[in-house]
């Protein structure tokens, strides 16, 4: 190991150990002393007395571990926003360890493995929430850089989490999860000018210019529709709502009707789409409802969707609905939304042309939202890289296949390459626990 001397900045090798642990070697094999400083630090000197004055020098005795004569070592110092993160991240690691030490105390295995998984929820979950405000507040401080490290740093801890640590609360269907991860970190993922985030950003620049008509806003209704396939519903509705015909049915003018029915079947349908959880019992992020279906088990999901699919098809069908709509725009907007939510593939890959991940969560929210992601998620992630082909980050691209292989190797292989030792020493505590 590289010291750097205190006083006169040079860096002599005074002791060498092997990777993978085996009998130091050097100069100083057998006269040091090494503590443990702060965070990344250890502190070295040099253990004093006659043997170690005697002992043969191979550096010639030149003096430069003479008496008096400290050591520092450090590695990845942090600093900054990323400090408070580890500071604040601190009781949450404390926490898991003392919950850990209990639950090994325990003499049922069984009970000892659901206090792990339960350490393991509580652990992520704080950290996670840690994560978002210290993203938050670097942005809110202006620092860029920093916003984007943790907020990445934030997309894939909690990815992780959630395909490591008891998936879908034991079920292994993680559809709901999946669709609101993507929905807080699609912006932080940066896939591209096509990915849903930009264009969002691109038609809100342009609704202005629509005047009375935001629905003839360029890419109004691609966003209506990729909103629908990503799960973003709650977005999706407050687009709809800015379509023209709702003012002008309240002034009476009867014209409009037939696009105000399309509308609200379409949207009627999209508030009750039937969900699987008892946390996703129809709330949204900000606390809103909107009436969906919110279903205990497996059976009792697929067969809320089923009835709803069925729905969709009924109104995907009426030709009357969609033959009274004099606007062709609005009724091809709102057949490309139906479609999606009946599952069309065609529908959904051309409803996702941000990417591989855009169409993965689309695919498991609209087509297949039983699969269970310890065995069925991989196999989907590389068929619809197929699709799409890969991302523009070829790092991003390995981890979140990593994660969504569940392999815990590779994933911490993945992350020793691009995220920094404080997230990987979390890491290995959460897979650990959650094991």
């Amino acid at each position: 190991a590289a010291m750097s001397h205190a006083d006169a900045g040079v860096a002599p090798v005074i002791a060498t150990m092997p990777m993978g642990g085996g009998a130091v070697s050097g100069p100083g094999a057998g006269q040091l002393q090494v503590q443990w400083g702060v965070g990344n630090e250890l502190r070295v000197c040099r253990v004093q007395g006659a043997a170690a004055r005697d002992r043969d020098q191979p550096n010639g005795g030149n003096g430069v571990l003479s008496s008096g004569a400290a050591y520092v070592v450090q590695w990845s110092f942090i600093a900054g926003a990323q400090q408070r993160v580890a500071e604040e991240t601190l009781p949450a690691f404390e926490a898991l360890r003392g919950r850990l030490a209990n639950a090994s105390a325990r003499g049922n295995p069984n009970g000892a493995a659901a206090a792990s998984i339960a350490a393991a929820q509580q652990f992520a979950g704080s950290v996670s929430a840690v994560l978002r405000q210290r993203a938050k507040a670097a942005d809110a401080e202006g620092n860029g850089r920093a916003a984007s490290e943790i907020g990445t740093a934030h997309a894939v801890w909690e990815l992780i989490s959630l395909y490591f640590v008891e998936p879908g609360g034991g079920t292994g269907v993680v559809t709901e999860q999946l669709v609101r991860w993507y929905q807080r970190h699609a912006a932080t993922l940066q896939s591209g000018p096509d990915a849903l985030p930009a264009r969002i950003g691109a038609l809100l620049a342009g609704i202005p210019g629509a005047g009375a008509a935001p629905e003839e806003a360029p890419g109004f209704w691609e966003c209506f529709a990729s909103m629908v396939a990503v799960g973003w519903t709650e977005a999706a509705v407050d687009l709809a709502m800015l379509h023209s015909c709702w003012a002008e049915w309240r002034m009476g003018k009867a014209a409009v009707k037939p696009q105000a029915e399309l509308l609200e079947a379409v949207l009627s349908l999209l508030r009750r789409s039937p969900r699987l959880g008892a946390d996703c019992g129809g709330a949204s992020e900000d606390g809103s409802t909107l009436g969906a279906s919110s279903a205990t088990s497996v059976p009792q999901f697929l067969a809320f969707r089923e009835g709803w699919v069925r729905q969709v098809r009924e109104v995907l069908t009426d030709s009357a609905l969609f033959d009274a709509c004099f606007d062709i725009r609005t009724g091809e907007g709102v057949r490309a939304a139906l479609a999606v939510m009946a599952g069309d593939e065609t529908a959904i890959s051309r409803a996702t042309p941000g990417g591989w991940l855009e169409l993965l969560v689309a695919s498991v929210r609209h087509q297949y939202p039983q699969l269970k992601a310890h065995s069925e998620h991989a196999s989907l992630a590389e068929r619809c890289v197929g699709v799409k082909g890969p991302g523009l980050s070829e790092e991003m691209d390995l981890l979140l296949k990593a994660v969504i292989e569940v392999n815990a190797a590779e994933t911490v292989g993945v992350c020793s390459h691009h995220m920094d030792t404080w997230f990987l020493a979390h890491l290995a505590e959460l897979l650990v626990s959650a094991a």
